[in-house]
C-alpha cells in the first residue's frame, strides 16, 4: 500500500472508530467494510472489525474471519494475535491461544503487559494456578497502565483464593 493509500486509510479508520465511541455502531462498521473493500491489506480495519464483532456484537464466528484476515495480511500485528487468543481463549482453544500469544511475545516492541495477562487467564483457565501466578506478577511488573495493573492483581489474588480450595 502506497504512502497515499495509507493515509486515506487511516483517516477512515480514525472516522470509523469515532463513529464506534459516540455509539454509531452501524456507521462505524459500514464505514470499516468500506474500508477492507477498498483497502484489503490494511489489516488495521480488519482486526477493528473482528473485535466489534466479538466483544460487541458476540459473533466470535466472523471475529475469527477477521483476525485470520488481519494476521494473513500483518503478521507482525500484536493486536491480531492477542485479540485472536482472546477469541480462542473464550472458546477454551488453549492450544490455538498459547500459539497465537507466543507469536505475539516474538514481535519486538510487543505489549508484554497484555500478553502476560492473557497468558495468566490461559492457565488459570487449565487451573494450573502456580503458571496463572508467575504471568500475572509479570504482567503487574511490566506493565505502566493502572488499570491493567489492579486488573492483574486481583487475578492474582483470585488465584491464591483458589489455590485454598484445591
Amino acid at each position: 500500500m502506497n504512502i497515499s493509500a495509507l493515509a486515506e486509510a487511516e483517516k477512515l479508520l480514525f472516522i470509523a472508530r469515532q463513529s464506534l465511541s459516540e455509539g454509531k455502531l452501524p456507521q462505524a462498521i459500514d464505514m470499516l467494510n468500506k474500508i477492507v473493500t477498498d483497502y484489503p491489506d490494511f489489516s488495521k480495519a480488519h482486526i477493528t472489525l473482528a473485535d466489534i464483532y466479538f466483544n460487541k456484537l458476540q459473533d466470535s464466528t466472523t471475529a475469527e474471519e477477521y483476525y485470520k484476515k488481519a494476521i494473513a495480511i500483518a503478521d507482525m500485528n500484536t493486536d491480531a494475535f492477542t485479540g485472536y487468543a482472546n477469541l480462542m481463549l473464550q472458546q477454551e482453544k488453549y492450544p490455538e491461544a498459547l500459539s497465537m500469544l507466543n507469536k505475539a511475545m516474538a514481535i519486538k516492541g510487543a505489549p508484554k503487559d497484555t500478553i502476560y495477562m492473557l497468558l495468566g487467564k490461559l492457565y488459570e483457565m487449565q487451573g494450573r494456578l502456580d503458571d496463572a501466578i508467575g504471568n500475572y506478577k509479570k504482567c503487574i511488573t511490566t506493565t505502566l497502565s493502572n488499570s491493567v495493573l489492579e486488573e492483574a492483581e486481583l487475578a492474582l489474588k483470585r488465584c491464591e483464593v483458589k489455590k485454598k480450595y484445591i
